[in-house]
């Protein structure tokens, strides 16, 4: 319903925003306020509860989308996935997940181990960004060829950062991805 608010942000405290919009200030929850900067697009939650409506933002739409997750999760309401995107990136997120890093995610105010663990078990293998069309271009390329999307994925963003050739990255991505197999 409400996918992105862009206007100005005239107030930023911790962890809200206004950005007004049309002569109206919309106050918007965020993970950490710092991400945003004076004129932006805001990628917006809305959430109604009994009597009161929440509008929650993220700087990115992964941001979004991972909080979308993580709320899904029992045990995991907003207050926790707000702490977790404001302590961690994306990235981050995604490594601390891919390594079943449960110490790294109890840092977080508010998740103990158990959640933590639960965190992990329902989102490991599932979340899957891919930052630009390069990546996914790349990552479509090997699911052609009959390699795993997430194995093609963790492949191609681990080669890009030691290597900038199109035609070497994925060389190397289909030699360690035919080792694996």
């Amino acid at each position: 319903m409400l996918e992105f608010i862009k206007g100005k942000i005239t107030k930023l405290d911790k962890n809200k925003i206004i950005v007004e919009k049309d002569g109206f200030g919309i106050l918007i929850y965020v993970p950490d306020c710092e991400k945003f900067s004076d004129e932006d697009k805001v990628y917006t939650v809305l959430k109604v509860k009994e009597e009161e409506i929440r509008v929650i933002g993220f700087k990115t739409q992964q941001e979004k989308e991972l909080f979308n997750k993580l709320t899904q999760i029992h045990g995991v309401g907003e207050k926790h996935a707000l702490a977790i995107l404001g302590t961690f990136s994306v990235d981050e997120f995604i490594d601390i997940i891919d390594q079943s890093d449960i110490e790294s995610l109890t840092k977080v105010q508010g998740i103990g181990k158990k959640t933590a663990q639960r965190i992990i078990v329902e989102l490991k293998g599932k979340i899957y960004f891919p930052e630009n069309s390069l990546i996914q271009d790349l990552v479509k390329t090997l699911i052609n060829l009959g390699f795993d999307k997430d194995q093609s994925y963790k492949v191609v963003k681990e080669i890009l950062k030691v290597e900038d050739n199109l035609e070497e990255v994925l060389k190397k991505a289909i030699s360690t991805l035919a080792s694996h197999t």
